[in-house]
C-alpha cells in the first residue's frame, strides 16, 4: 500500500486467501490444503534469462539443462514455484510422486511442474500464512519504462531503448557484466531489440494481465497462441538424483477474429450500416 512505484491499484483488505489459493498443493495451513490454482508453463519459465542477462538458448549463457533453475534471472524465483523452491521451511517437491505432485486422483495438482509464486508474501521461513496486502496493481512505473523503450525502438532510437531496459534489469538483479549492458549485445539491431523488449514485458509484467493484450496489438496471436504448451516432468531415482524432461501438456488455438471483440447483436440490428467485426 505504500509502494512508491505503484500508480494505480485495486485496494483490498489484508488476508491470506491468495496464499491458500496459489501455494503448492502439498502445504496445509490450519488444516486447509493449499490449492495450487495456477500452473505456469515451461514456455514461460524458458523466457527468463540467466543472471548474466543472456537467453538460455545462447551458448554463452551458462545454462545447464540438468540444473535448469540455477543461475537464473532472480525474477524467476520471485514469480514461479519450481522444484526445490523454499516454502514454509521445506523445499517444494514437484518431481513425480513428490508432496506437491503426488499424482493422486483425489488431489488437484500442477499440470506443468510449476506453481505461481508472484503476488504472495514471502513465506519461505514461516510456519503458516499470515494476513497480507494483496492489492492488485493496474499501473506501475516499470510499465512506463517498458512502454517508453518500445516506443523508442519503433522510431529507430534503439540505443536509447537499450538504456531503458537496462534500468529494468538492474532493478531486477541482473548482472551488468564486463560490458555494463546487462546482457544486451553491443550494436543490437532494431529487430532483435524488439524481440528482447517483448520478452522483457512478458516476464516483468507477468500475470498482471498485459500479455493478453500485448499479443493482440503485436498481431502475434497466430504464432504465440497456436501451439502446444509444455511442462517439466521431473523423476527422482533411488539415490535422489533428478532427471528433467520437457513434456507437452496442452494445445491452444487462436482465430484471427479474436483480435477484436464482437459488436453486440442488438447494436448491429439498429443500424443496417453498422458492420460486424470480422469473423463474428
Amino acid at each position: 500500500k505504500q509502494n512508491s512505484e505503484v500508480i494505480l491499484a485495486k485496494q483490498q483488505v489484508n488476508d491470506f486467501a491468495l496464499e491458500t489459493a496459489e501455494s503448492p498443493v502439498g502445504y496445509s495451513v490450519n488444516n486447509v490444503q493449499s490449492q495450487g490454482g495456477t500452473s505456469p508453463t515451461q514456455d514461460f519459465v524458458d523466457a527468463f534469462t540467466m543472471l548474466n542477462g543472456l537467453a538460455i538458448t545462447d551458448p554463452n549463457s551458462g545454462y545447464n539443462p540438468t540444473a535448469p533453475y540455477v543461475g537464473r534471472d532472480p525474477r524467476l524465483a520471485a514469480t514461479v514455484f519450481y522444484n526445490g523452491s523454499l516454502w514454509l521451511k521445506r523445499g517444494v517437491q514437484t518431481f513425480e510422486g513428490g508432496l506437491d505432485k503426488p499424482n493422486t486422483p483425489s488431489v488437484t495438482q500442477t499440470r506443468t511442474g510449476y506453481y505461481l509464486r508472484k503476488f504472495l508474501a514471502d513465506n519461505s521461513n514461516s510456519t503458516s500464512y499470515s494476513s497480507q496486502s494483496h492489492n492488485f496493481v493496474y499501473f506501475r512505473y516499470a510499465e512506463i519504462i517498458l512502454n517508453y523503450a518500445e516506443a523508442l525502438n519503433e522510431v529507430g532510437s534503439t540505443e536509447l531503448a537499450v538504456q531503458q531496459i537496462m534500468l529494468i534489469r538492474q532493478r531486477a538483479g541482473i548482472q551488468a557484466g564486463s560490458s555494463g549492458r546487462y546482457g544486451i549485445a553491443v550494436g543490437i539491431s532494431q529487430t532483435d531489440m524488439r524481440t528482447l523488449i517483448r520478452n522483457e514485458r512478458r516476464i516483468e509484467l507477468s500475470f498482471e494481465e498485459h500479455r493478453f493484450w500485448d499479443l493482440r496489438r503485436w498481431k502475434l496471436g497466430g504464432t504465440e497462441l497456436n501451439k502446444t504448451l509444455s511442462g517439466m516432468k521431473i523423476t527422482e531415482d533411488v539415490n535422489g538424483n533428478l532427471t528433467y524432461q520437457i513434456v507437452p501438456v496442452t494445445t491452444i488455438t487462436f482465430q484471427d477474429k479474436l483480435y477484436h471483440m464482437p459488436i453486440p447483436y442488438n447494436e448491429t440490428v439498429t443500424d443496417a450500416n453498422l458492420k460486424q467485426n470480422f469473423g463474428w
